[in-house]
């Protein structure tokens, strides 16, 4: 259990992204305390995790556009949010005669240290960033699980217009609660970018009354900036759909996990879980193209790789070796990554030619 979120009697009443913030990025907060991705001792369990796989495929994609730049000598591929580097390690084993610089982004360490560091994920060959560097023209930049973790607001639509969503939390002697504020929305404290096609007016007016959606302000933005450095290929991996209007019908996007378990409620002991929200695209800069991980995987040869993994098993179970286990979990990794009610169904939002 992660200490108190809150450590003076009463905050100022915050708005609910602001609240996101101290929850997951705070000193005391998840990704401080207690929160990692991973199958043993982590709080869920992302793509990269499941096995090698997944890296496996990313490389193929990755391979063609470094050969549409003309195969360079320094070729960058950056993924933001690596949490433990898993992504990148399998890249780097699938493709480890390629003269790539793969470097991870931790933006959780970001949050919590006062100057960007560098430092060394599990594997000595991949630098950790504090921070996206300034000068990614040209690069590949690849996010999985990413937007959905930056803070986001919520509004809900009412009979006059729409309420937003604010959290007063208070505490005394150690014990704190988190109660809901709903306050008028000003459209004065929109934030999105002209550059960003979403009219929240226009959404909200077609929805009944009572209706919640994310507003994802800081994604958008984080989105924007990226672009502006001129990356060859932006990939983002992520829940959510094609338009906030469907995602706010559907509900079910505001989610809760910790130790494997999916909650509701994000104000149940603030600072102890991961709080994130499936991302609808219509909040993002123009996307060069939208298609769900299965349709991904499927063009970048996951079944081939399955069938090399099978055939391979097939040669060598009699005597079965370290390869030959690695080869077999092919199987049963895809099944996972192309699950049509799961990891199947993420978006996969990539910007570039």
């Amino acid at each position: 259990m992660s200490e108190p979120l809150v450590k003076s009697e009463q905050l100022p009443l915050a708005r609910f992204d602001q609240f996101v913030d101290q929850c997951l990025y705070g000193r005391s907060g998840f990704y401080a305390t207690v929160g990692r991705a991973g199958r043993r001792g982590g709080d869920f369990v992302t793509s990269p995790e499941v096995g090698p796989l997944f890296g496996e495929v990313v490389a193929n994609a990755i391979d063609h556009w470094w050969a549409d730049a003309g195969s360079p000598a320094n070729f960058t591929v950056y993924d933001v949010g690596c949490g433990p580097g898993a992504l990148l390690r399998s890249v780097r084993r699938s493709r480890p005669e390629r003269p790539w610089n793969l470097i991870g982004v931790d933006i959780a360490a970001a949050a919590l240290t006062a100057e960007p560091k560098s430092g060394n994920s599990s594997d000595p060959e991949i630098q950790v960033l504090a921070e996206l560097p300034e000068n990614i023209e040209g690069a590949v930049v690849l996010g999985n699980e990413l937007l959905d973790n930056m803070p986001f607001r919520i509004v809900e639509k009412v009979a006059n217009g729409l309420n937003e969503v604010f959290v007063e939390v208070v505490g005394q002697q150690g014990e704190f609660t988190a109660t809901e504020v709903l306050v008028p929305y000003s459209p004065t404290d929109d934030e999105l970018s002209p550059s960003i096609a979403f009219d929240l007016p226009a959404v909200a007016a077609e929805l009944p009354i009572g209706t919640r959606l994310p507003l994802l302000n800081d994604a958008g933005r984080w989105v924007e900036a990226t672009l502006a450095r001129k990356p060859a290929h932006l990939c983002l991996f992520d829940y959510g759909t094609a338009t906030t209007a469907e995602l706010a019908v559907r509900g079910g996007w505001l989610r809760t996990y910790r130790q494997h378990e999916r909650g509701s409620d994000p104000y149940d002991r603030p600072g102890s879980c991961d709080i994130t929200t499936d991302v609808p695209a219509d909040q993002l800069p123009n996307v060069s193209s939208v298609s769900t991980q299965a349709e991904f995987l499927q063009q970048w040869g996951i079944a081939e790789l399955v069938a090399e993994g099978k055939a391979h098993w097939q040669a060598n179970a009699h005597a079965p070796n370290v390869a030959a286990l690695k080869m077999r979990s092919r199987i049963s990794e895809s099944e996972a990554l192309l699950d049509s009610g799961g990891l199947g169904l993420w978006n996969v939002l990539h910007w570039g030619s």
